[in-house]
């Protein structure tokens, strides 16, 4: 049972890149693109050190809590609940998605579902994703990761904001009054 675990927020990351992969193919063609690759590689070597850092440096590996089977089970909902928010905002946003800045053709703003409620929330699930690994793994470096992958995720999603402001400008501006970025309510 002391496996299960692990095994179940591997299952939920497991889950998202499939559910990724398979709706990847349906998406509108791309007429504008801003980049988001160059992050992309930043956060695949951040993920490399962090690796790297945790076998090799000793203070960052320490635990900052006890791991208990509370401190699993909430790790595992709140990757559950990242998971599910994920694939609500990927359904949501429709042929509309990339995951590079882009316009794509025939591009609608999307303010219904999970973007009611914060304007980024396939990064918001993302984020809570993390989380659940941070609650179980509980490392120092990993909660130094989380917070870097936190500030990462806000960085790209003010670079998509520009390019969402210069199609949608009065549109994207009483949105962004009505809705918080990342998390419900505050940031």
């Amino acid at each position: 049972m002391t496996h299960f675990y692990s095994i179940f927020i591997a299952a939920c990351f497991v889950l998202m890149f499939i559910f990724w992969i398979l709706t990847a193919f349906s998406t509108k063609r791309t007429v504008e693109k801003k980049g988001g690759t160059v992050i992309r590689i930043i956060f695949y070597l951040i993920i490399i050190l962090v690796i790297y850092l945790q076998g090799h440096v000793a203070f960052l590996a320490t635990n900052l809590w006890p791991k208990t089977v509370g401190i699993k089970i909430i790790a595992d909902l709140v990757t559950f609940c990242g998971l599910l928010v994920m694939i609500w905002a990927r359904i949501t946003l429709g042929r509309n998605w990339s995951a590079n800045i882009v316009l794509k053709e025939d591009h609608k703003l999307v303010t219904n579902g999970p973007y009611a409620y914060v304007r980024h929330p396939i990064y918001s699930g993302l984020i809570l994703m993390i989380l659940g690994v941070v609650l179980y793994v509980d490392t120092l470096i990993l909660t130094i990761f989380f917070v870097a992958f936190f500030f990462g995720a806000y960085y790209k999603a003010r670079k998509e904001e520009k390019l969402l402001m210069t199609t949608f400008e009065r549109e994207y501006s009483e949105y962004k009054k009505k809705v918080k970025a990342l998390v419900p309510l505050v940031f």
